[in-house]
């Protein structure tokens, strides 16, 4: 191969390189933010899940429906505590450990943890609410 055509060949190689690279970190951090907005969906689940919860605790101890009322109530304590799994999961579980590892910071990953963090806090206020028995799941 003369000399030209092996310069053609090696600017074609890292013209394809400067190409290819961006795009598969653009892919990596599009990746990234699909991964946290699927992990914001899954804390507000966590959230809806610990308010029903909390509602079923609520019903339970109205002592209005003989034979559901323990039932409610046991599902409910039972939904808390999913919930708080949940949240758990979502700030120190493989995926946000792999996320982490892969680089992923800036507004994206902040705004994931402080989402985290304000939904575990109202999860916690939840879990601690006094019920008018005198009770508290």
């Amino acid at each position: 191969m003369n000399r030209s055509k092996t310069m053609l060949l090696l600017m074609c190689i890292v013209i394809n390189l400067l190409l290819v690279i961006p795009v598969q970190a653009n892919t990596q951090d599009a990746q990234a933010k699909m991964t946290m907005h699927h992990m914001h969906v899954m804390i507000n689940h966590a959230v809806e899940m610990a308010t029903e919860g909390s509602n079923l605790i609520m019903l339970g101890h109205m002592n209005m429906a003989s034979g559901v009322d323990n039932i409610s109530v046991k599902h409910g304590q039972k939904m808390i505590a999913h919930a708080k799994g949940l949240i758990k999961e979502m700030l120190e579980g493989d995926t946000m450990q792999k996320l982490h590892a892969q680089g992923a910071k800036g507004a994206n990953m902040q705004h994931t943890h402080q989402l985290a963090e304000a939904a575990k806090a109202y999860i916690n206020l939840i879990d601690t609410m006094p019920y008018d028995s005198g009770h508290k799941h």
